[in-house]
């Protein structure tokens, strides 16, 4: 419904209607990572639980139920 407006102005502040604002998007930015880049590897099981121990984190249970339940 957005895009369909008419555009009122074509200043130097133009953007885009229906596109999101700065960091508000979901996910990774395209500038994130250099060319080339990959996304580094996440913490294996074991690494979580060394770190949640010396920060003294208790571990997560997760409550939700699952779909069906």
């Amino acid at each position: 419904m957005a895009a369909q407006r008419e555009k009122i102005t074509d200043g130097p502040n133009e953007r885009a209607i229906d596109e999101n604002i700065a960091g508000t998007a979901p996910g990774i930015p395209d500038e994130a990572l250099a060319p080339g880049e990959e996304l580094p590897e996440p913490p294996t099981a074991e690494e979580e639980r060394r770190i949640r121990e010396k920060l003294g984190v208790p571990e997560e249970e997760d409550t939700l139920p699952l779909e069906g339940e």
